[in-house]
C-alpha cells in the first residue's frame, strides 16, 4: 500500500501504482573503479530536519535555491515538462563561461507521448524552468558536475501555488565519454521499475538477508533526460551544451562507520533489491549511497536522522541482466555484494 503524505503536496493527477513484489532470489562484478561524483565536504546534517522556507512567490529569486522545499513526489511521465528552460548566466551546461541566459531543452525520456512537433510550441502548460549558477554545484567528477537546483513545474501541474522547488541537476563534463556515461545513467533510471523510487511504510523479508528489514524507496525520482532542441544536435559533439538529467535530492554520502547494524542492512537490501530487479549499480562506494533525515512519509519539519532515510545514486556503470549470461551475472552479482559488504563494513556472512 503506497503511503500518502499528509502535508500539503503538488496537486497532480495520480497514476496507478504497483505494490513491489520482493520474488524469488535470482541465480549474481569485476569491479570497475568508478571515478565519477565526487562529494566536496559540507556541513554535517543536525539530528532533525528544519523546516523548509517557502519564500513569498513576489518576492522569489530562483536562482537563490537555497530555502526551497525539495520536489519528493512521483510526477506521472505525461506531466513532466516537454520543453525545458535552462537559465544558465554561468554556462553550466555548456561548460562554458558564456553570459547565454537561457536555452531551449526537449525531454527525450520519459519519452514524450506527444506527436515531436509540439515542442516548437512554447506552451507554458508544458514547459518547465531550470536555473543553473556556478555557486549551486555540489558535486563534481571525471564525468559530470552535480548542482543543487531550482525548478519550477509547467503550469499544467503547478497552477503558481508552489513556486520553485529544489531537485539534482545533473550535467556532463566537456568529454564525449562523460555524455555516453550520462545517457546511460539516464536509460538506466527510465527503465527502472517504478516501485524502485516510491516510499512504502512496512518490512520485508529480502532474500539475502535473514532477518526483515524496512523496505522504502532505493533510488531517487527520475524527473526527466533534456537535451538541446536545437535542430541536429549531436549529444557526441563535445562543442554542443551537455544534456541535463534531473533527479530527486536526497541527502548526503554516508558515513559507514557511524551506521547503526539496522541501518547497514537496509542500505545493504537496497543493492540486494536491485540485483532482484535485474540491475547491478557496479559502483559501490560509500558517495553513493546517500542519507537524509527520515522517514520521508513524515512531514519535513517532523524527520529526524535518527529514522533515517537511504538512496542509492550513480548509474552511469549499470549493468542489466539481459546483457550477460548466466554465469557471468552469477560471477559480477556475487562480486558486488562483497563491495558492498566491504563499503558498509558488513562481516561476510552476518546477514544472511
Amino acid at each position: 500500500m503506497r503511503v500518502r503524505k499528509p502535508w500539503p503536496v503538488l496537486n497532480i493527477p495520480r497514476g496507478d501504482h504497483k505494490v513491489p513484489s520482493l520474488g524469488d532470489p535470482d541465480p549474481g562484478s569485476d569491479h570497475e573503479l568508478a571515478d565519477d561524483i565526487h562529494v566536496p565536504a559540507r556541513a554535517q546534517m543536525s539530528a532533525s530536519a528544519p523546516e523548509p522556507i517557502v519564500p513569498n512567490t513576489l518576492e522569489i529569486d530562483p536562482f537563490q535555491v537555497n530555502g526551497f522545499p525539495k520536489l519528493e513526489e512521483t510526477i506521472p511521465s505525461q506531466y513532466l515538462p516537454r520543453l525545458l528552460c535552462v537559465h544558465d548566466p554561468d554556462g553550466r551546461a555548456s561548460g562554458t563561461d558564456s553570459t547565454n541566459e537561457m536555452a531551449h531543452y526537449k525531454r527525450i525520456y520519459p519519452e514524450p507521448q506527444s506527436d515531436p512537433k509540439e515542442h516548437s510550441s512554447p506552451d507554458p502548460r508544458h514547459t518547465g524552468h531550470l536555473y543553473l549558477t556556478r555557486q549551486s554545484r555540489i558535486g563534481c567528477g571525471h564525468h559530470s558536475n552535480v548542482y543543487r537546483a531550482s525548478f519550477k513545474l509547467p503550469e499544467l501541474v503547478d497552477a503558481g501555488s508552489t513556486g520553485p522547488v529544489a531537485l539534482v541537476a545533473k550535467v556532463a563534463v566537456p568529454r564525449r565519454e562523460a555524455r555516453e556515461f550520462l545517457q546511460h545513467e539516464a536509460t538506466t533510471y527510465n527503465s527502472f521499475p517504478e516501485h524502485l523510487a516510491q516510499e512504502f511504510s512496512g518490512y520485508a523479508l529480502v532474500p539475502g538477508i535473514k532477518y526483515p528489514v524496512p523496505v522504502g524507496a532505493v533510488v531517487p525520482k527520475f524527473f526527466g533526460y533534456y537535451i538541446p532542441e536545437n535542430s541536429g544536435y549531436d549529444a557526441d559533439n563535445i562543442a554542443e551544451p551537455s544534456p541535463i538529467l534531473l533527479l530527486e535530492e536526497c541527502g548526503e554520502p554516508i558515513d559507514p562507520q557511524s551506521l547503526l547494524h539496522d541501518n547497514k542492512a537496509e542500505c545493504f537490501s537496497m543493492f540486494l533489491r536491485l540485483h532482484l530487479s535485474g540491475v547491478l549499480q557496479k559502483s559501490a562506494f560509500k558517495k553513493n549511497i546517500l542519507v537524509q533525515p527520515g522517514p520521508l512519509t513524515v512531514p519535513p519539519q517532523t524527520r529526524s536522522m535518527h529514522s533515517p532515510s537511504f538512496r542509492v545514486i550513480d548509474f552511469g556503470r549499470a549493468l542489466w541482466r539481459p546483457t550477460r549470461n548466466q554465469k557471468e551475472w552469477l560471477d559480477e552479482r556475487e562480486a558486488e555484494v562483497k563491495d558492498v559488504q566491504k563499503v558498509l563494513r558488513i562481516p561476510r556472512h552476518s546477514m544472511g
